[in-house]
Formats: C-alpha cells, structure tokens, sequence
C-alpha cells in the first residue's frame, strides 16, 4: 500500500539525505534531483520537497493505492483421439492480470473507491485448439486474443458500513461465479470449468451437415452467471453471513443473487444461488438463468465437497440446458510449505448452449443445431501451496466424452495441465 503521508522515518530518511547533499557530502555526476548550484543555503523543507517530487508515487494524498496482479502459466496436453499436441498457455481458470485498487474515507462509515484490472491474454488455455496455439478458430472478434492487454475492471463504488455498497463501472455482474464457489485451492480447475477444453473442435460432426467441426464449448457451459459488463451493482452489507446482490447493464441484463458463508461446529460452508436475465446477443436469444453452488469443509481434516447446477431457458424455441458438477477432495498442510490440496471432479452438460463460435456461425447454422446434445466431463487435481513465496504449482488432467453428435472417435477429449500461480 501506498500512503498519501510519508512515514516518519522516511521523511527523516530524506531530510538526512538532503541535509549531506547541502553539506556537499554526496556530490556526483548522477544525482536524485537538481538541488542547484552552491554547498549550503536554501530552505531544508524546499529540498525535502523536491526530493519527493522525483520519487514514484501516487497522484494524490488521500486516496491510496495499492497494486495487486499473478502470473499463470503452464503446459497444456491434450488428445482428442486423433491428434495430440502440447502448448504453453496462460491459464483461464484464473489468468495472468494485474490491477490498481485504493479507496478513500468520505466521512465517518463511509469510503469510496476504485479498481481498475487489466487481463494480460498470451495464448489462453480456453482459445487454442487442434490447430492454432495461440488464438483459435473459435475465437471472436470481441473475445480476448493472442498477446492482447483486456480491461476486466475499471469501476469505482461508494460504501456505507450501514446501506451497503453501490458500484458503477466495468464489474462483475451480481451473479458472476455463482457455480464455481468453492472453499478449497481450485487454481487447477473451477467446478464444471471449460477453460482448458472450449475451444478445441469435436471432431466427426459431418452428418449434422456442419462445414466447421463444433467446439466443446458449443455443447458444455456450467451456466456461472452472466460474468462481467457495465453494470450499475448493488451489494447489502453482510447480515448473519448473507449478501443480497442485484445489478443491471446494458442489453437489459439483470440479475440478483444471494452468497452466504457460515461455520457451524467445525463445519465452513459457503454458496449462493443466483436468478438471471440475460438480453439479445450475438448468438442467443433472451435467455434466463438460474444456477447456485455450495462448498462444505470439515476444518479439522480438511475434507471438502463442492456441489453446482444451473438451468437455462431459452424464451425462443431451443431446447433449455441443464448442468451440474461436483469437486471432492481434502486440503491439508501436510508439508511444511504451505497447504496441499487433492480433488476428484465430475460434471454433466445436457442441451444446447451458446457459447457458438464465429466459424459455426458463419455458416448459417440454426439456433438449435446442438439440441440434445450432451457432453461430461471427470477429472483429477493436485494443488501445493509455498505459502514464503505466494505460489501454487498444481498438475490438473480432465476427460471428456460427447454424445447426441455424430463424431467418428466418440468425441472424445484428454487435457493434462501442469503449471503455476505466482501472486503479487
């Protein structure tokens, strides 16, 4: 954190320093600021100040500042049954970024604050593909692309310890993530995740008359909300544990949600459950959502359970989708580093979802081309946690398998990721 005083110490640390400069004491061709000619005179707080001048700081007294970001990187391997391959991805289960944060106290139980985050996207795991390791064929022209800097937050909210916060800006919708809450270590994968798997083609989809294999993401989505946009969001301050959220933003989205966390003996639960509206897009007709997950953990043992579903309804004429997943495992500080954790998963995807890439799309495909189309996924993880260091190194592998689709090897994908997360 950067304060807008400077601490006592370092004003005397430069006081010091500008007292030898003016004694002539450091003196040489390379100096921290022009103190002008002459070894003495001058006012002592004049060049205190210029001292400061041509320090980094931030840009004003009373608001701080705070700079916060990580680095995900790691090997991706993968098999579809044909071909196999291997490449260095960022990880989209929760990618590379770095952000400015700060806030301000307006009067007595009131502040106001910023963040602005920027997403750092080098061939991210969830847009490469048989054939492209950088940006696939899915990828948009409004999603993130290769070696490309993305806004993810730029907002600023206004917070009363009594009315709850008000928050106005690129943010995360109220019901953002509310399949993938989870009390356990989950760099490797979130519940029901397609970060590593959206973008690579199922392939054998001939007999559906497509002139473009279709993408596993057309056919699985765990359904987490509406994720983020300019919205207008409210949140309550927490009462016994539960936060009521709602927010609006443009294409008449809407949507509001409900998190709690609690501990009862020596049970941790968190979850939440969400309803949400989302507007005409550029594949999808109006659509509304709702979709929940809880996370239990038993403390003294670490054993833990993480539990999703969600269901989307189309209001045209495609067919609803329907999805649930499931994380089990245990957290434990085995080793003296830091905590390791171990998960088995398993998710399940029915109906038709429209995560549509623009190569499918271009082709006239109609809206319910993947009705009945069903895809699921299990899959294994490990997490070890080097607490001195703020850094995760994990080994993540998932299996998936399709049906509903004609495709010649059983649509049929293996993922191994191997990498690490390291925070600042």
């Amino acid at each position: 954190m950067i304060r807008g005083f400077m601490t006592t110490t370092s004003r005397t640390a430069l006081l010091l320093a500008a007292g030898l400069l003016v004694s002539g004491y450091a003196v040489g061709p390379a100096k921290a600021a022009d103190l002008g000619g002459g070894s003495c005179c001058g006012d002592l707080e004049e060049r205190v100040a210029e001292l400061e001048a041509t320090t980094a700081r931030k840009g004003n007294r009373v608001v701080s500042l705070q700079i916060y970001g990580q680095v995900n990187r790691g090997l991706m391997i993968w098999d579809d049954g044909t071909n196999s391959d291997a490449y260095v991805v960022d990880n989209d289960v929760t990618g590379s970024r770095f952000g400015l944060l700060g806030k301000a106290t307006m009067a007595p139980g009131w502040t106001v604050g910023y963040n602005l985050e920027f997403g750092v996207s080098d061939a991210l795991s969830s847009q490469v593909d048989q054939n492209n390791d950088e940006v696939g064929a899915a990828a948009t022209a409004s999603s993130v692309g290769s070696e490309t800097l993305n806004i993810r937050l730029a907002n600023w909210y206004i917070e009363s310890t009594r009315l709850g916060r008000l928050t106005v800006g690129q943010a995360s919708t109220a019901s953002d993530g509310i399949s993938e809450i989870s009390l356990h270590n989950n760099v490797g994968g979130t519940v029901g995740s397609t970060a590593y798997a959206r973008s690579f083609g199922v392939l054998g989809t001939a007999d559906l008359g497509l002139a473009a294999t279709a993408r596993w993401g057309d056919i699985a989505s765990n359904l987490s909300g509406l994720s983020r946009d300019d919205v207008i969001r409210y949140d309550t301050p927490a009462i016994m544990g539960f936060i009521l959220s709602t927010s609006w933003g443009d294409d008449d989205l809407w949507d509001v949600a409900l998190r709690f966390t609690r501990e009862w003996n020596s049970i941790r639960m968190a979850g939440g459950v969400a309803y949400a509206h989302a507007g005409t897009g550029t594949f999808a007709t109006d659509s509304d959502i709702i979709a929940g997950s809880i996370s239990l953990m038993h403390m003294p043992t670490g054993l833990f359970a993480t539990f999703s579903a969600a269901q989307k309804e189309y209001k045209a004429v495609r067919e609803d989708a329907q999805y649930w997943g499931t994380q089990f495992g245990v957290e434990r500080k085995w080793l003296p580093y830091g905590k390791t954790t171990i998960f088995g998963e398993y998710a399940s995807y029915d109906g038709d979802f429209d995560n549509r890439s623009s190569v499918i799309d271009a082709t006239g495909v109609a809206a319910n081309a993947f009705d009945g189309a069903e895809a699921s996924k299990w899959g294994i993880n490990i997490v070890q946690t080097f607490d001195s260091a703020a850094l995760d190194i994990y080994a993540h592998a998932e299996f998936w398998d399709a049906d509903g689709i004609a495709a010649v090897n059983g649509g049929e994908l293996s993922i191994i990721m191997l990498g690490s997360r390291i925070k600042f």
